[in-house]
């Protein structure tokens, strides 16, 4: 099992992964935070954006934040690991960009604490939106993760939790089992 985590005080989140038994991914923006997260045996993934100099990171795992169309198309561009959040209280995510991710693939992935901490409404649409791209995550068989996301290590989710929420969005068993294991 796989998660993936975001800007966490390693120690912490050395004594909470463990609970788990889970491989944790720690997304990374330099080679400090890098060489820190193989020393505590976490999995470092660079978080990228058009900024990033991706010749300095050309065999490393590379993550990219969606949520618009252009940053949607530069994670199929560079051939990102993983797409976080590619749709939010918008749809950014089309049957194309599914074919386009499996091709590549790459990990479509939704940040539970993002979804957690918006107000009910804002909450519906994510929800409303992520319906959709499962649905085309399926037609395709773009992997899909529910990862926690989350930026205090005491807010990590259990992977049964994680599982749950994803057959909740409709996402098949087998590409559930096929997503939540590290490539």
């Amino acid at each position: 099992m796989v998660d993936i985590v975001y800007k966490q005080p390693v120690k912490e989140l050395l004594q909470i992964g463990t609970y788990f038994k889970e491989k944790v991914i720690v997304l990374v923006e330099n080679e400090i935070d890098e060489q820190v997260a193989k020393k505590k045996e976490f999995i470092p993934c660079y978080l990228v954006d058009e900024k990033t100099d991706l010749n300095k990171i050309k065999k490393k795992k590379k993550a990219v934040f969606g949520g618009s169309v252009k940053k949607n198309e530069f994670a199929v561009r560079i051939k990102a690991d993983f797409l976080i959040q590619p749709s939010n209280d918008k749809q950014f995510f089309d049957l194309g960009l599914a074919k386009k991710l499996f091709d590549n693939n790459t990990t479509v992935v939704l940040m539970l604490e993002e979804l957690l901490e918006k107000n009910s409404f804002e909450r519906h649409l994510y929800w409303k939106n992520y319906l959709e791209v499962v649905r085309y995550c399926n037609k395709k068989q773009t992997n899909f993760l529910v990862a926690s996301g989350c930026k205090d290590p005491f807010n990590l989710k259990h992977s049964k939790i994680r599982e749950c929420f994803a057959q909740m969005l409709g996402l098949k068993k087998d590409l559930i089992k096929k997503s939540f294991i590290l490539k």
